[in-house]
């Protein structure tokens, strides 16, 4: 359940928007990602308990795995349930098969190559929405609404 707490107006909501888009959007997919599990194979046969019971799995085997979960974790994410597009760790939380914007980005094996272009649709579709494009943005910077 996401709790918006300060965040409770349209207008609050724009203005958070307006102060920081990446930030925004970042904040948005850490609470609801893209991408919110994935699939791989494991590299050597594994024995774990379901149910009670030793099951052996081969190596080879699919599995699949939730990687959104890590996202509400409150130690790294304090008030995870909150929106709060200010946190300073948002390049910590896992969207697209990994940390998007972390610093070893480029070492993660696979990344979604459609991120950027996702990020770019959202504010084209946000721009749209609002009526809140560019020029009214930088309006807002310098003290006019939007």
């Amino acid at each position: 359940h996401i709790k918006f707490g300060e965040y409770d107006t349209p207008e609050k909501m724009l203005a958070a928007y307006i102060k920081d888009p990446d930030a925004y959007i970042r904040e948005s997919f850490r609470l609801d990602p893209p991408v919110t599990s994935c699939t791989t194979s494991l590299t050597e046969e594994k024995v774990v308990t379901l149910d009670g019971r030793q099951i052996t799995l081969p190596e080879g085997m699919l599995y699949n795995y939730t990687q959104s979960i890590a996202n509400r974790d409150p130690e790294l994410f304090p008030d995870s349930d909150y929106f709060k597009p200010e946190r300073a760790n948002l390049k910590k939380a896992l969207t697209w098969n990994g940390a998007w914007g972390a610093d070893d980005e480029h070492e993660f094996p696979r990344l979604c190559p459609g991120r950027y272009l996702s990020v770019d649709i959202v504010k084209a579709v946000f721009a749209h929405a609002t009526g809140c494009n560019r020029e009214l943005v930088r309006r807002e910077e310098r003290g006019a609404c939007c």
